[in-house]
């Protein structure tokens, strides 16, 4: 009974430090940064404006559609697809509308629907990958441009590399920040005046969005340790 006590005090205590440690990085700008170093590519920063020139543009899909994860996604490949004039593949698992309205999507914002490809094999990164070499072998020797959420960015390339699609680049789908005052007007929003304004957009936003940054970085970090062990990258 003791050694149950001790190890629940243990754990307890665990939890407690892992929690403030947690709390304490949504305080500063670090999950922003992890965030960034995970989505960010500098073999393409490097190259997008030189020689390199990819003969595919590669979308790795998210969730249903419509859906933030999807669109943002769209979004990046119809840009770059309208700029490059160069063909898509979309990598998502079939179903009976995403494919539909992923494509309309991208026919919607002037892309020729004669030069989307799918590939609906696999339903994880790995698998995806794996599907992807087999279904498209003139990927091992063609150049790619491979777009996905930031977070799972670096991951997505190195199982790629893994598959022998060797020349990729990547982008991942970040969000633009907004570019407006968001202090409060007290005199104009009245109510309750016991109850203190939150004025700090630190407190309002900041520490919340931060905080789910970090649960999305560890558990990208948990996938990468995953698939390392796995051997998949």
């Amino acid at each position: 009974m003791k050694i149950a006590c001790n190890i629940l005090k243990c754990l307890f205590i665990s939890l407690g430090i892992i929690t403030l440690i947690i709390n304490i990085f949504a305080l500063t700008p670090l999950p922003f940064y992890m965030h960034r170093s995970l989505g960010e590519d500098a073999s393409w920063e490097n190259d997008s404006t030189t020689q390199f020139t990819p003969d595919y543009i590669i979308m790795f899909g998210g969730a249903g559609m419509p859906s933030e994860s999807n669109l943002i996604r769209l979004y990046y490949t119809a840009e770059i697809a309208g700029k490059l004039h160069k063909p898509i593949i979309l990598v998502h698992p079939e179903d009976s509308v995403c494919q539909a309205e992923m494509t309309k999507y991208l026919v919607n914002n002037g892309i020729s629907p004669d030069s989307i490809m799918y590939m609906t094999g696999g339903s994880n990164t790995r698998s995806q990958s794996v599907c992807l070499a087999d279904s498209f072998p003139q990927l091992k020797e063609a150049s790619s441009l491979i777009i996905t959420a930031p977070e799972h960015l670096s991951r997505t390339l190195k199982c790629l590399k893994k598959c022998e699609i060797e020349n990729i680049r990547g982008i991942g789908a970040f969000e633009s920040t907004v570019d407006f005052d968001l202090e409060l007007d007290k005199t104009k929003l009245k109510g309750n005046k016991f109850v203190p304004d939150i004025e700090s957009t630190n407190l309002r936003y900041t520490y919340w969005n931060y905080l789910k940054l970090e649960i999305i970085c560890f558990r990208e970090c948990f996938a990468i340790v995953y698939y390392w062990a796995k051997d998949w990258i």
